[in-house]
């Protein structure tokens, strides 16, 4: 099994209980998922890793004041090659904060059999998200 972890951190998140640094954020953010995926899992699996920092971002050429993310923009294109059978994240918000870019994310994922864990839903998230896909596509009248 491929698993890719993906990892947006802004330069100015803080953790809740202490003052950390970015990169320990990060990297504590990447051990809880390899974690939750081993747990689910198991050992023996490959381990891939995108990780998006403000630093790394470059400005939209077509949205002004939107930034482009570069992993994740890797991270599409080694989905869309097969190069991915699971996504953990730690939580949604870490892929965006868009509800719209949510959505057409986890389609992306469904369309190309990528199996979606949060660190915190673990495999539930995907019933989670069909539920927010029923009701988008109710109220949008698809």
């Amino acid at each position: 099994m491929n698993i890719a972890i993906y990892q947006y951190h802004r330069s100015d998140t803080r953790s809740q209980d202490i003052n950390q640094s970015g990169e320990h954020l990060i990297l504590s953010a990447v051990t809880m998922c390899k974690d939750k995926a081993i747990e689910l899992f198991g050992m023996g699996h490959r381990y891939y890793q995108y990780i998006d920092t403000d630093n790394k971002m470059v400005q939209s050429d077509c949205m002004k004041g939107a930034y482009v993310r570069p992993k994740l923009e890797e991270l599409l294109v080694d989905i869309n090659e097969g190069k991915v059978d699971t996504l953990v994240v730690t939580y949604m918000g870490a892929v965006a904060s868009d509800y719209n870019f949510i959505i057409a994310f986890y389609i992306y994922l469904k369309q190309h059999n990528v199996k979606l864990v949060t660190v915190r839903e673990g495999e539930g998230i995907n019933d989670m998200m069909e539920k927010a896909l029923e009701e988008f596509k109710k109220n949008a009248n698809l």
